[in-house]
């Protein structure tokens, strides 16, 4: 516990922790074990040294990339979990093992704050702001872990570090940051649509990893 390598046998309790032990360690993977029980639930986590000790989990397969559709089933508003072939976001370790919900509690506890990136791609479809009425009523909702509803009139941690899609023309995209000192709402577990369904119009979004700073 005093002098953790990052190995399974010899996991740290966070990156955090690692880099503070090993500053001079690079970025990569290595072993985890926030409850700090036995080194067999240890877990492996990509480790971002470069921005200060970040711990990430990253989404599945199928949850980190959905491809641009038209949605032609599908109705506006809807979260994607209720599409016809959507469903909640998930997330494993850097290995593709499953991560224990007292695990992801722990790193929580020893955490300071989290961050996480959502991606937008559209086609003619609004993400955040639209650019002719200068007003964000298309705006679409993200629900965190803490099921709460999220979007700009709601939260001050989300951020638009692009926003293409904003002038409704395309193909662009829109990255959206949510960046919040509030652990407990990452990660992202679903995703609400508003601006589809008319002709030419096109979305589909990557989930980024999240990432947990100690």
């Amino acid at each position: 516990m005093r002098h953790p390598m990052g190995t399974q046998d010899n996991p740290a309790r966070t990156c955090q922790d690692l880099r503070l032990c090993h500053p001079d360690l690079p970025d990569g993977e290595y072993w985890i074990d926030p409850n700090e029980g036995c080194s067999r639930d240890s877990f492996k986590v990509r480790c971002d040294f470069t921005a200060g000790g970040e711990t990430c989990l990253l989404p599945t397969k199928d949850t980190h990339q959905v491809p641009m559709s038209a949605w032609e089933q599908e109705t506006p508003g809807s979260w994607f979990s209720e599409f016809r072939e959507g469903s909640r976001f998930s997330y494993v370790a850097a290995d593709g093992s499953p991560v224990g919900a007292v695990q992801l509690t722990f790193l929580r506890l020893l955490s300071v704050g989290a961050r996480q990136n959502f991606t937008y791609h559209c086609q003619r479809s609004a993400a955040w702001r639209s650019a002719a009425s200068g007003g964000h009523q298309r705006a679409l909702r993200l629900r965190g872990a803490s099921e709460e509803e999220m979007s700009f009139g709601s939260s001050p941690y989300i951020t638009a570090l692009s926003d293409g899609c904003a002038a409704r023309q395309g193909p662009a995209r829109t990255v959206l940051e949510v960046r919040t000192p509030r652990v407990e709402q990452l990660p992202l577990l679903d995703a609400r649509f508003m601006d589809f369904g008319q002709p030419d119009q096109k979305f589909g979004f990557e989930v980024g990893p999240v990432c947990f700073l100690g």
